[in-house]
Protein backbone atom coordinates (compact mmCIF):
# COMPACT_ATOMS: atom_id res chain seq x y z
CA UNK A 1 0.00 0.00 0.00
CA UNK A 2 3.18 2.31 1.27
CA UNK A 3 4.20 1.63 -2.36
CA UNK A 4 1.24 2.80 -4.40
CA UNK A 5 1.09 5.67 -2.49
CA UNK A 6 4.21 6.84 -3.33
CA UNK A 7 3.54 6.26 -6.97
CA UNK A 8 0.37 8.01 -6.88
CA UNK A 9 2.27 10.94 -5.00
CA UNK A 10 5.06 11.38 -7.96
CA UNK A 11 5.39 14.80 -9.16
CA UNK A 12 5.39 16.07 -12.68
CA UNK A 13 5.37 19.81 -13.33
CA UNK A 14 4.08 21.76 -16.40
CA UNK A 15 5.13 24.39 -18.28
CA UNK A 16 3.59 26.99 -15.67
CA UNK A 17 5.92 25.46 -12.91
CA UNK A 18 3.20 24.03 -10.96
CA UNK A 19 3.23 20.53 -10.46
CA UNK A 20 0.20 17.47 -11.12
CA UNK A 21 0.04 13.97 -10.78
CA UNK A 22 2.62 11.75 -13.09
CA UNK A 23 1.22 9.82 -16.37
CA UNK A 24 2.15 6.62 -14.44
CA UNK A 25 0.82 7.64 -11.05
CA UNK A 26 -2.50 8.33 -12.25
CA UNK A 27 -2.63 4.85 -14.32
CA UNK A 28 -1.78 3.52 -11.11
CA UNK A 29 -4.82 5.92 -9.07
CA UNK A 30 -7.78 4.29 -11.52
CA UNK A 31 -6.11 1.10 -11.36
CA UNK A 32 -6.39 0.97 -7.46
CA UNK A 33 -9.93 2.26 -7.84
CA UNK A 34 -11.07 -0.55 -10.12
CA UNK A 35 -9.28 -2.96 -7.64
CA UNK A 36 -11.69 -1.28 -5.13
CA UNK A 37 -14.56 -1.89 -7.09
CA UNK A 38 -14.11 -5.14 -7.95
CA UNK A 39 -13.25 -6.71 -4.57
CA UNK A 40 -16.57 -4.41 -3.25
CA UNK A 41 -18.76 -6.02 -6.19
CA UNK A 42 -17.04 -9.53 -5.39
CA UNK A 43 -17.81 -9.25 -1.29
CA UNK A 44 -21.54 -7.85 -2.15
CA UNK A 45 -21.65 -11.07 -4.67
CA UNK A 46 -20.62 -13.40 -2.19
CA UNK A 47 -22.89 -11.68 0.41
CA UNK A 48 -26.36 -11.84 -2.10
CA UNK A 49 -25.34 -15.61 -2.47
CA UNK A 50 -25.14 -16.35 1.30
CA UNK A 51 -28.33 -15.02 1.43
CA UNK A 52 -30.08 -17.03 -1.13
CA UNK A 53 -32.38 -19.19 0.29
CA UNK A 54 -33.74 -22.47 -1.03
CA UNK A 55 -35.73 -25.56 0.13
CA UNK A 56 -36.05 -29.37 0.96
CA UNK A 57 -39.16 -31.33 1.88
CA UNK A 58 -38.78 -34.06 4.18
CA UNK A 59 -42.05 -36.92 4.13
CA UNK A 60 -40.92 -40.57 5.81
CA UNK A 61 -42.96 -43.63 4.31
CA UNK A 62 -44.07 -42.03 1.67
CA UNK A 63 -45.78 -44.43 0.71
CA UNK A 64 -45.14 -47.60 2.71
CA UNK A 65 -47.94 -49.30 0.25
CA UNK A 66 -47.20 -51.46 -2.93
CA UNK A 67 -48.93 -49.08 -5.49
CA UNK A 68 -49.46 -48.96 -9.30
CA UNK A 69 -48.73 -45.64 -11.22
CA UNK A 70 -51.76 -44.49 -11.77
CA UNK A 71 -53.34 -46.69 -8.84
CA UNK A 72 -57.16 -46.91 -8.55
CA UNK A 73 -58.39 -45.05 -5.70
CA UNK A 74 -55.44 -43.62 -4.40
CA UNK A 75 -54.23 -41.32 -7.62
CA UNK A 76 -56.19 -38.15 -7.28
CA UNK A 77 -55.02 -37.48 -3.41
CA UNK A 78 -51.97 -38.91 -3.79
CA UNK A 79 -51.24 -36.16 -6.90
CA UNK A 80 -53.16 -33.14 -4.62
CA UNK A 81 -50.35 -34.36 -2.07
CA UNK A 82 -47.49 -34.19 -4.21
CA UNK A 83 -48.61 -30.95 -5.83
CA UNK A 84 -48.35 -29.03 -2.88
CA UNK A 85 -45.26 -30.39 -2.39
CA UNK A 86 -44.50 -29.14 -5.53
CA UNK A 87 -45.44 -25.98 -4.86
CA UNK A 88 -42.88 -25.52 -2.26
CA UNK A 89 -40.35 -25.50 -5.16
CA UNK A 90 -37.87 -28.05 -3.29
CA UNK A 91 -34.33 -28.55 -4.38
CA UNK A 92 -35.33 -32.66 -3.79
CA UNK A 93 -37.57 -34.47 -1.59
CA UNK A 94 -35.81 -36.42 1.46
CA UNK A 95 -38.18 -39.66 2.16
CA UNK A 96 -36.36 -41.74 5.60
CA UNK A 97 -37.78 -44.90 4.35
CA UNK A 98 -41.03 -46.70 3.81
CA UNK A 99 -41.53 -46.57 0.01
CA UNK A 100 -43.11 -49.71 -0.20
CA UNK A 101 -44.78 -52.15 1.77
CA UNK A 102 -42.27 -54.95 1.14
CA UNK A 103 -44.20 -58.60 2.39
CA UNK A 104 -43.43 -60.17 -0.67
CA UNK A 105 -45.39 -62.21 -0.94
CA UNK A 106 -46.34 -62.37 2.83
CA UNK A 107 -44.51 -60.75 6.05
CA UNK A 108 -43.23 -64.37 7.32
CA UNK A 109 -42.76 -66.33 4.22
CA UNK A 110 -41.23 -64.12 1.48
CA UNK A 111 -39.31 -65.76 -1.24
CA UNK A 112 -36.45 -65.01 -3.77
CA UNK A 113 -39.02 -65.00 -6.53
CA UNK A 114 -41.66 -62.82 -5.25
CA UNK A 115 -38.91 -60.29 -3.93
CA UNK A 116 -37.64 -60.08 -7.57
CA UNK A 117 -40.84 -59.97 -9.09
CA UNK A 118 -42.63 -57.15 -7.26
CA UNK A 119 -39.59 -55.13 -6.46
CA UNK A 120 -39.80 -55.10 -10.43
CA UNK A 121 -43.21 -53.44 -10.27
CA UNK A 122 -43.34 -51.51 -7.28
CA UNK A 123 -39.86 -49.62 -7.10
CA UNK A 124 -40.59 -48.23 -10.49
CA UNK A 125 -44.10 -46.99 -9.97
CA UNK A 126 -43.08 -45.21 -7.01
CA UNK A 127 -40.11 -43.88 -9.12
CA UNK A 128 -42.42 -42.70 -12.03
CA UNK A 129 -45.09 -41.04 -9.60
CA UNK A 130 -42.19 -38.88 -8.12
CA UNK A 131 -40.73 -38.06 -12.08
CA UNK A 132 -44.49 -37.02 -13.21
CA UNK A 133 -44.79 -34.19 -10.36
CA UNK A 134 -40.97 -33.17 -11.31
CA UNK A 135 -39.87 -34.40 -7.84
CA UNK A 136 -36.16 -34.81 -7.37
CA UNK A 137 -35.85 -37.34 -4.47
CA UNK A 138 -33.03 -39.32 -1.93
CA UNK A 139 -34.00 -42.11 -0.20
CA UNK A 140 -33.33 -44.17 3.13
CA UNK A 141 -33.92 -47.82 4.05
CA UNK A 142 -37.05 -48.13 6.16
CA UNK A 143 -38.08 -51.28 7.89
CA UNK A 144 -40.09 -52.54 4.47
CA UNK A 145 -37.69 -52.09 2.39
CA UNK A 146 -35.96 -54.71 3.72
CA UNK A 147 -39.31 -57.13 4.11
CA UNK A 148 -40.79 -55.62 7.54
CA UNK A 149 -40.27 -56.44 10.92
CA UNK A 150 -39.95 -59.59 12.22
CA UNK A 151 -36.90 -60.98 10.81
CA UNK A 152 -37.02 -64.81 12.19
CA UNK A 153 -33.61 -66.19 10.92
CA UNK A 154 -34.99 -67.76 7.26
CA UNK A 155 -36.23 -64.28 6.79
CA UNK A 156 -33.21 -62.60 7.80
CA UNK A 157 -30.90 -64.72 5.16
CA UNK A 158 -33.39 -62.79 2.68
CA UNK A 159 -32.50 -59.15 4.03
CA UNK A 160 -29.31 -59.24 1.17
CA UNK A 161 -31.71 -59.68 -1.52
CA UNK A 162 -34.19 -57.03 -0.24
CA UNK A 163 -31.27 -54.73 -0.07
CA UNK A 164 -29.60 -55.45 -3.72
CA UNK A 165 -33.16 -54.50 -5.18
CA UNK A 166 -33.17 -51.79 -3.24
CA UNK A 167 -30.00 -50.73 -4.41
CA UNK A 168 -30.50 -51.82 -8.09
CA UNK A 169 -34.17 -49.59 -8.68
CA UNK A 170 -33.27 -46.68 -6.22
CA UNK A 171 -29.78 -46.02 -7.70
CA UNK A 172 -28.69 -43.77 -4.38
CA UNK A 173 -25.30 -42.07 -4.16
CA UNK A 174 -22.52 -44.76 -3.87
CA UNK A 175 -20.08 -43.35 -1.43
CA UNK A 176 -21.17 -45.32 1.61
CA UNK A 177 -18.76 -48.22 3.58
CA UNK A 178 -17.91 -51.04 0.98
CA UNK A 179 -20.52 -53.30 2.32
CA UNK A 180 -23.50 -51.20 2.13
CA UNK A 181 -23.13 -49.19 -0.76
CA UNK A 182 -26.05 -46.91 -2.41
CA UNK A 183 -27.70 -47.54 1.03
CA UNK A 184 -25.90 -45.30 2.93
CA UNK A 185 -24.42 -41.99 1.50
CA UNK A 186 -24.01 -38.49 1.61
CA UNK A 187 -24.32 -35.52 -0.56
CA UNK A 188 -23.66 -32.03 -0.20
CA UNK A 189 -26.13 -29.24 -1.60
CA UNK A 190 -25.15 -25.75 -1.43
CA UNK A 191 -22.88 -26.29 1.24
CA UNK A 192 -25.30 -28.14 3.29
CA UNK A 193 -24.17 -31.79 4.22
CA UNK A 194 -27.13 -34.76 4.10
CA UNK A 195 -26.44 -37.86 4.73
CA UNK A 196 -28.78 -41.39 5.33
CA UNK A 197 -28.09 -43.87 7.15
CA UNK A 198 -29.24 -47.82 6.97
CA UNK A 199 -30.41 -48.57 10.47
CA UNK A 200 -30.50 -52.30 9.57
CA UNK A 201 -28.04 -54.47 10.74
CA UNK A 202 -27.58 -58.40 11.16
CA UNK A 203 -27.47 -58.84 14.83
CA UNK A 204 -29.48 -60.21 17.34
CA UNK A 205 -32.23 -58.52 19.27
CA UNK A 206 -36.34 -58.22 19.99
CA UNK A 207 -37.44 -58.27 16.21
CA UNK A 208 -34.81 -61.24 15.65
CA UNK A 209 -31.56 -61.41 13.51
CA UNK A 210 -32.37 -57.71 12.36
CA UNK A 211 -30.80 -55.00 14.87
CA UNK A 212 -31.87 -51.08 14.68
CA UNK A 213 -28.69 -49.52 14.93
CA UNK A 214 -25.64 -48.26 13.30
CA UNK A 215 -22.39 -49.77 14.17
CA UNK A 216 -18.77 -51.43 13.06
CA UNK A 217 -17.99 -49.78 10.07
CA UNK A 218 -21.39 -47.52 9.04
CA UNK A 219 -20.62 -45.97 12.32
CA UNK A 220 -16.69 -45.39 11.25
CA UNK A 221 -17.79 -44.39 8.25
CA UNK A 222 -20.06 -41.94 9.32
CA UNK A 223 -18.11 -40.49 12.32
CA UNK A 224 -15.58 -40.07 9.18
CA UNK A 225 -17.78 -37.95 6.74
CA UNK A 226 -18.90 -35.77 9.04
CA UNK A 227 -15.53 -34.80 10.73
CA UNK A 228 -14.21 -34.23 6.85
CA UNK A 229 -17.02 -32.52 5.83
CA UNK A 230 -16.77 -30.11 8.75
CA UNK A 231 -16.65 -27.00 6.57
CA UNK A 232 -20.27 -27.23 5.31
CA UNK A 233 -23.18 -24.83 6.98
CA UNK A 234 -25.40 -27.35 8.10
CA UNK A 235 -25.78 -31.06 8.43
CA UNK A 236 -28.86 -33.03 7.96
CA UNK A 237 -28.95 -37.03 9.12
CA UNK A 238 -31.79 -39.16 7.79
CA UNK A 239 -32.93 -42.49 8.96
CA UNK A 240 -35.97 -44.28 9.10
CA UNK A 241 -36.41 -44.84 13.04
CA UNK A 242 -36.40 -43.05 16.13
CA UNK A 243 -33.81 -42.57 18.17
CA UNK A 244 -34.61 -40.61 21.25
CA UNK A 245 -38.11 -41.73 22.56
CA UNK A 246 -40.92 -41.19 24.05
CA UNK A 247 -42.72 -40.75 20.67
CA UNK A 248 -46.35 -40.26 19.42
CA UNK A 249 -47.21 -43.86 17.52
CA UNK A 250 -50.15 -44.42 15.18
CA UNK A 251 -50.65 -47.09 13.18
CA UNK A 252 -46.91 -48.55 13.51
CA UNK A 253 -45.41 -50.68 15.23
CA UNK A 254 -43.18 -48.38 16.73
CA UNK A 255 -39.50 -49.44 16.27
CA UNK A 256 -36.63 -47.43 17.96
CA UNK A 257 -33.51 -47.40 17.46
CA UNK A 258 -31.52 -49.97 19.76
CA UNK A 259 -30.19 -47.70 23.22
CA UNK A 260 -31.45 -44.77 22.45
CA UNK A 261 -29.69 -41.90 23.25
CA UNK A 262 -27.10 -43.84 24.84
CA UNK A 263 -26.57 -45.20 20.93
CA UNK A 264 -23.23 -44.81 19.56
CA UNK A 265 -25.14 -43.33 16.79
CA UNK A 266 -26.39 -40.83 18.92
CA UNK A 267 -22.99 -40.08 20.74
CA UNK A 268 -21.67 -39.39 16.82
CA UNK A 269 -24.25 -36.76 16.24
CA UNK A 270 -24.13 -34.80 19.24
CA UNK A 271 -20.19 -34.73 19.10
CA UNK A 272 -19.91 -33.35 15.98
CA UNK A 273 -23.04 -31.07 16.53
CA UNK A 274 -25.31 -32.72 13.49
CA UNK A 275 -28.56 -29.78 13.40
CA UNK A 276 -31.61 -32.44 12.89
CA UNK A 277 -31.95 -35.87 12.41
CA UNK A 278 -34.99 -36.75 10.36
CA UNK A 279 -36.64 -40.13 10.76
CA UNK A 280 -40.13 -42.19 10.15
CA UNK A 281 -41.65 -45.26 11.17
CA UNK A 282 -44.24 -43.73 13.64
CA UNK A 283 -46.58 -42.02 11.36
CA UNK A 284 -46.94 -39.44 13.83
CA UNK A 285 -45.34 -36.12 15.16
CA UNK A 286 -42.97 -35.68 18.14
CA UNK A 287 -40.00 -33.14 17.57
CA UNK A 288 -37.20 -34.19 20.54
CA UNK A 289 -34.26 -31.99 21.07
CA UNK A 290 -31.41 -33.22 22.92
CA UNK A 291 -27.82 -32.61 23.27
CA UNK A 292 -28.25 -30.00 20.66
CA UNK A 293 -29.68 -31.89 17.90
CA UNK A 294 -33.36 -31.80 16.84
CA UNK A 295 -34.83 -35.09 16.33
CA UNK A 296 -38.12 -34.49 14.26
CA UNK A 297 -39.98 -38.12 14.11
CA UNK A 298 -43.27 -37.49 11.65
CA UNK A 299 -44.68 -38.77 8.56
CA UNK A 300 -47.67 -40.62 8.00
CA UNK A 301 -49.80 -43.96 6.77
CA UNK A 302 -51.69 -42.70 3.91
CA UNK A 303 -54.73 -45.06 3.45
CA UNK A 304 -54.80 -45.51 7.18
CA UNK A 305 -54.36 -42.25 9.12
CA UNK A 306 -56.30 -39.21 9.45
CA UNK A 307 -53.80 -36.44 8.59
CA UNK A 308 -50.80 -36.45 6.81
CA UNK A 309 -47.73 -33.98 7.06
CA UNK A 310 -44.77 -33.14 5.20
CA UNK A 311 -41.64 -31.17 6.72
CA UNK A 312 -40.54 -27.69 4.83
CA UNK A 313 -37.34 -26.66 5.00
CA UNK A 314 -35.75 -22.90 3.72
CA UNK A 315 -32.43 -22.74 4.12
CA UNK A 316 -29.47 -19.83 3.93
CA UNK A 317 -26.25 -19.93 4.79
CA UNK A 318 -27.01 -18.81 8.07
CA UNK A 319 -30.16 -20.38 9.27
CA UNK A 320 -32.54 -23.36 8.72
CA UNK A 321 -36.13 -22.33 8.99
CA UNK A 322 -38.49 -25.38 9.49
CA UNK A 323 -42.29 -25.87 8.95
CA UNK A 324 -44.44 -28.63 9.64
CA UNK A 325 -47.34 -28.66 7.70
CA UNK A 326 -50.45 -31.64 7.80
CA UNK A 327 -54.26 -31.64 6.36
CA UNK A 328 -56.74 -33.97 6.63
CA UNK A 329 -57.80 -37.16 4.92
CA UNK A 330 -60.51 -39.77 4.89
CA UNK A 331 -59.40 -43.29 4.22
CA UNK A 332 -61.84 -45.80 2.82
CA UNK A 333 -61.25 -48.77 4.41
CA UNK A 334 -63.25 -52.71 3.78
CA UNK A 335 -62.11 -54.85 6.86
CA UNK A 336 -58.31 -54.95 7.33
CA UNK A 337 -57.67 -53.45 3.45
CA UNK A 338 -57.15 -50.26 2.58
CA UNK A 339 -58.86 -49.17 -0.54
CA UNK A 340 -58.95 -45.79 -1.39
CA UNK A 341 -58.28 -42.06 0.52
CA UNK A 342 -59.61 -38.65 -0.47
CA UNK A 343 -60.00 -35.49 1.09
CA UNK A 344 -62.63 -33.75 2.77
CA UNK A 345 -64.51 -30.24 1.45
CA UNK A 346 -63.15 -28.70 3.64
CA UNK A 347 -59.68 -29.90 3.31
CA UNK A 348 -59.31 -28.78 -0.18
CA UNK A 349 -60.55 -25.72 0.20
CA UNK A 350 -58.56 -24.51 3.36
CA UNK A 351 -55.81 -26.62 2.17
CA UNK A 352 -52.33 -27.42 4.71
CA UNK A 353 -52.11 -25.95 8.00
CA UNK A 354 -48.88 -25.33 9.93
CA UNK A 355 -48.53 -26.58 13.37
CA UNK A 356 -45.25 -26.06 13.81
CA UNK A 357 -42.10 -24.06 13.04
CA UNK A 358 -38.36 -23.78 13.96
CA UNK A 359 -35.66 -21.65 13.15
CA UNK A 360 -32.17 -22.16 13.65
CA UNK A 361 -30.52 -19.15 13.41
CA UNK A 362 -26.29 -19.71 13.03
CA UNK A 363 -26.17 -15.98 11.40
CA UNK A 364 -24.27 -14.84 15.04
CA UNK A 365 -21.59 -15.94 17.27
CA UNK A 366 -24.23 -17.96 19.34
CA UNK A 367 -26.90 -20.50 18.02
CA UNK A 368 -30.57 -19.07 18.26
CA UNK A 369 -33.37 -22.00 18.08
CA UNK A 370 -37.14 -20.35 17.89
CA UNK A 371 -39.76 -22.84 18.64
CA UNK A 372 -43.46 -23.08 18.24
CA UNK A 373 -46.36 -25.49 17.83
CA UNK A 374 -45.49 -29.13 17.64
CA UNK A 375 -41.71 -27.97 18.30
CA UNK A 376 -42.38 -26.95 21.69
CA UNK A 377 -42.49 -30.71 22.27
CA UNK A 378 -38.51 -30.81 22.93
CA UNK A 379 -39.16 -29.61 26.49
CA UNK A 380 -39.77 -33.30 26.64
Amino acid sequence: MNKIKTIIQTKSYSSSGQYSVGRYGMNYFWMLILILCLLFACTSKEKKEAEKSWTFVSIPDFLNKDTYYPHPGFEEALSYFLEAVKAENPDFVLIPGDLVNGRWPSILEPTEEAILEKAAIFYPAWKARMEAHDLKYYVAVGDHEVGDNPWPEEKAKLVPLFEEQFRKHMQMPENGPDHMKGLAYYFTHNNTLFVAVDVFEPGEGPEGKIVAQVSGKQLEWLDNVLKTQKEVDHVIVMGHTPILGPVNILNSSGMMLEKGRESELWKVLAKHKVDLYLCGEVHAITCTEKDNVQQIAHGSLFGWNPTVNYLLGTITAGKIELELKEIDIVPKLEGTKSMAIDFTEKAMKEGFSTIGTMTIDKSEDTIEKLKTGCFLESNK
